[in-house]
C-alpha cells in the first residue's frame, strides 16, 4: 500500500480551514488522480491537533497564527519538538507577523486574503516532499572485503581505484580507503547513478559538469578521461539521470 500523505490544518475560523481543505483536495485530485494517498484533518484548536498528531504525525501543518488560548508559534514549537523534519505554513490575516515566524523555519507563509496562492505553493511544497524523501533514501551501506562503509550518495562525488583497494573520495567528507574490488563497487553503486567512466574510476551523475569527446569533467573541477569504448555508454546513462531529474 503507497504510504499515505498526511495534512493537518488547524484554524478556528471554519471558513478558512474549509477553503484551504477545499483546495488543496482540488490540487491533489487534478494532480495526482489516484496515484498518490492523502488525507487532511481539520482543528480548530492546538490541543486537538497536538494530541491527533502524537496518535499519527502528519507531513505537513498549516496553522493559522491567531488562535486563542494556544497561537500558531506555540504550536509550532511543539510540533517541530515531536518531528523535526515536520512541514509548517503558517497563515494569517497579519503581514506583520511574517517575520516572526521565520524563528519556526516555516515552509511557506500565507495571507488568509490571498489563498489563492496555494496553486502556486503547493506544486513547491510537494517537490519539497519528494526531494527529502529522495534523500533519506540517499544513504548506502557499501560491502567492502575489511568492513562496511556508509554513503551519502548526495555527497559522494567520485570513487578511484587504488592497487587492491578503493579511495572514496566524498564532497564533505574526509577520503576514505578501503580493501574493495572497483568491479564489487560498481555493481553495488549503479542503481544511485554511480557510472565508470574509465577502469579505475567510478563518478556520481550529480557531479558531473561536461562530457567531453576526451573526458569528462566535474563541478568540482577534476577530469577524468574517458576512452572511445566508454564515451557512448557513459553520454547514455548520464542522460538517463538528467531525465530522471525532471520528471
Amino acid at each position: 500500500m503507497a504510504e499515505q500523505l498526511r495534512f493537518y490544518i488547524c484554524d478556528d475560523e471554519p471558513i478558512y480551514a474549509n477553503v484551504l481543505k477545499d483546495r488543496i483536495s482540488n490540487y491533489m485530485q487534478t494532480k495526482f488522480n489516484d496515484s498518490k494517498s492523502y488525507s487532511i484533518s481539520v482543528f480548530d484548536n492546538g490541543d486537538c491537533l497536538l494530541k491527533e498528531f502524537d496518535r499519527q504525525f502528519a507531513d505537513v501543518v498549516l496553522l493559522d497564527i491567531d488562535i486563542p488560548k494556544m497561537n500558531g508559534f506555540e504550536i509550532a514549537s511543539l510540533l517541530q519538538k515531536r518531528k523535526e523534519d515536520i512541514l509548517i505554513m503558517f497563515v494569517t490575516n497579519h503581514e506583520d507577523r511574517v517575520y516572526q515566524s521565520y524563528e519556526y523555519h516555516p515552509f511557506w507563509f500565507i495571507r488568509k486574503s490571498h489563498l489563492s496562492d496555494l496553486e502556486l505553493i503547493l506544486p513547491k511544497l510537494m517537490r519539497k516532499i519528494e526531494v527529502e524523501k529522495e534523500k533519506k533514501k540517499l544513504t548506502y551501506n557499501l560491502e567492502t572485503e575489511n568492513r562496511t562503509v556508509e554513503l551519502n550518495i548526495n555527497t559522494l562525488i567520485y570513487i578511484e581505484s587504488y592497487k587492491n583497494d578503493i579511495i572514496i573520495k566524498d564532497k564533505i567528507a574526509d577520503d576514505v580507503q578501503v580493501r574493495c574490488k572497483i568491479s564489487s563497487a560498481e555493481k553495488q553503486l549503479y542503481p544511485f547513478n554511480i557510472i565508470r567512466v574509465q577502469n579505475g574510476i567510478l563518478v556520481n551523475c550529480r557531479f558531473i559538469s561536461k562530457i567531453t569527446s576526451r573526458e569528462v569533467v566535474l563541478t568540482t573541477g577534476s577530469a577524468f578521461g574517458l576512452s572511445r569504448s566508454r564515451i557512448k555508454i557513459v553520454k547514455e546513462e548520464y542522460q538517463n539521470y538528467v531525465r530522471s531529474k525532471l520528471i
